[in-house]
């Protein structure tokens, strides 16, 4: 995700629609601990990989303060023995009302529960922040629910201190019953610094942030990492409710519905899910925002970033556009949010939008973190057996990017791209024995899904030169439209290659992908014409 890349100071890339007019509306090769390595590189492990592609970029190297970030870069970790199978939500409606003066929030929330598991439920455990606290829970009919609440550590991260909830059900939830519940809750939030550096969220007059990561909505899970990681992985849909005061703009990756004022002093605006969803960020700030219409864009920054908005809303479009010339629109496109955030607040995407650091409006140089957050949307969803590699979706989205630099910024600054990414993952081969030794097919196994922004870009960048730009660009286009709604592994990749390329790719995917002969050529630094020369 974040990038250095040297801007170009001219666009070569003539976009179709480059004239639409802008409205104004206001570490480091260092082997970790399987427990941090499935941090790293979780489901969703979005903020750590955007540290981790800046220090790719930058070749930085891996400083303690750098180190916190990775360690607590992501809550989300692969589910463990003794969590127990819990329900999920399918449905959130948020409430939110912002007192940025007193730095608190107060929230109603609705929630639709499914029972997806086989047996009966009578306590429905939550998780909140530390200094939220819940003052009611009822029914969908407001009758009231009995509750405990307690702050408490998280079992498999002791430093980690959350708001556990538990609602007593008058009567068990069956399997496949749904349940409405509202809870009422207000309070506190400042983040976590003491362990996820990055976790810096807030209430206050400068820039409020409400999001999953500090635990802002009731997560249902019990406590512990393993537990939260699981709630991430239903998708649901939502519809939020957020009060600010007056002069404030309340933002997020949904449909805005509409925004009114609510009195002389305060403004709400109603957002609804535009897919659903695994995650709900919401902003609110004094923020303008650019909209390219034509394109669905919207481009939320702070007023000092204006002329950075500008770049970033250019980058954004002219990056859809080359994307789509090659490999297709998106069928199901529902244009793109980026939302400004504060420095090392922690970059993540999610479905159609992305919280975006300052880093991008004031360096043109880090505008390819653009490029890489808009190629996800020409991914393909994985089976869980391979999930866990990150390679359908990071390892294309690396690559992607780097044909957005080479359409943009020329050759010789793809092959830079290139070059630093091989020199990544040789520093991490030469340090980690285990990540030159381990094939790409096997790194969910070993929790070396990180290695697929590198090699695994390195390994599509070798598939290209071996069948050619207009035979890659048909087989990202089947992937795609043969894919959509089911989910790829690596077995039916290589039968689509083949197909598509009209020849045996046996040797490439023995290789670079079930094999090691590949971290051998990149280590030795053999040039691409030497490499596609063997297949």
């Amino acid at each position: 995700m974040n990038n250095n890349k040297n801007a170009a100071s001219q666009r070569t890339h003539n976009s179709t629609n480059h004239d639409t007019p802008l409205i104004e509306m206001e570490y480091c090769g260092r082997s970790m601990p399987p427990f941090i390595n499935r941090m790293l590189v979780g489901r969703h492990g979005v903020v750590c990989a955007q540290v981790m592609r800046n220090c790719q970029k930058k070749n930085y190297h891996m400083k303690r303060s750098l180190l916190n970030i990775l360690l607590y870069a992501s809550i989300f970790l692969t589910a463990q023995a003794g969590d127990l199978d819990l329900p999920k939500v399918t449905h959130y409606g948020l409430n939110v009302q912002f007192l940025l003066k007193e730095h608190r929030v107060r929230v109603e929330a609705a929630l639709t529960i499914r029972n997806v598991t086989q047996s009966s439920h009578q306590e429905i455990p939550f998780l909140l922040y530390r200094l939220l606290s819940v003052q009611r829970i009822t029914d969908e009919f407001g009758s009231p629910l009995r509750f405990e609440q307690d702050v408490v550590q998280l079992s498999d991260e002791s430093s980690f201190q959350v708001r556990a909830v538990v609602v007593k059900l008058p009567k068990a939830l069956l399997p496949n019953d749904t349940l409405k519940i509202i809870i009422s809750y207000e309070g506190f939030i400042f983040g976590y610094p003491e362990v996820m550096a990055y976790v810096r969220d807030k209430i206050d007059e400068t820039y409020s942030l409400f999001r999953p990561d500090a635990f802002a909505y009731p997560m249902l899970a019990q406590a512990s990492w393993s537990s939260n990681h699981a709630a991430y992985d239903t998708k649901f849909t939502y519809r939020i409710l957020a009060t600010v005061p007056k002069g404030y703009t309340a933002v997020t990756g949904g449909e805005l519905i509409r925004f009114s004022p609510v009195s002389s002093d305060s403004t709400s605006f109603v957002f609804h899910s535009k897919v659903p969803t695994w995650r709900i960020d919401l902003a609110v700030a004094k923020f303008r925002v650019l909209a390219d219409s034509a394109n669905k864009l919207f481009i939320c920054h702070l007023p000092g970033d204006s002329v950075g908005a500008k770049r970033v809303l250019v980058a954004s479009r002219e990056a859809i556009n080359f994307y789509s010339g090659i490999f297709g629109r998106p069928k199901h496109y529902q244009g793109y949010t980026v939302i400004e955030i504060p420095d090392g607040w922690g970059s993540q995407a999610s479905d159609f939008y992305f919280l975006q650091t300052a880093a991008a409006f004031k360096d043109s140089a880090s505008i390819g973190e653009v490029y890489h957050e808009i190629g996800h949307s020409w991914n393909v969803t994985p089976t869980p057996s391979v999930k866990r590699c990150r390679y359908f979706d990071e390892a294309f989205a690396s690559y992607f990017e780097s044909l957005a630099i080479r359409e943009f910024e020329g050759e010789q600054k793809f092959k830079e791209d290139m070059e630093n990414s091989r020199m990544l993952f040789v520093k991490r081969a030469k340090y980690d024995r285990q990540v030159f030794e381990t094939p790409i097919a096997e790194y969910g196994k070993k929790e070396l899904g990180r290695n697929s922004y590198t090699k695994g870009a390195w390994s599509l960048y070798v598939l290209n030169q071996i069948v050619g730009d207009e035979r890659f660009a048909r087989i990202i286009r089947s992937m795609l439209a043969e894919f959509e709604g089911k989910t790829i592994d690596f077995a039916g990749f290589q039968e689509l290659c083949e197909r598509i390329s009209k020849k045996s790719l046996k040797k490439y995917f023995d290789e670079w992908i079930y094999g090691t002969e590949s971290s051998k050529l990149l280590v030795d630094g053999a040039s691409i014409t030497d490499i596609v020369k063997r297949y």
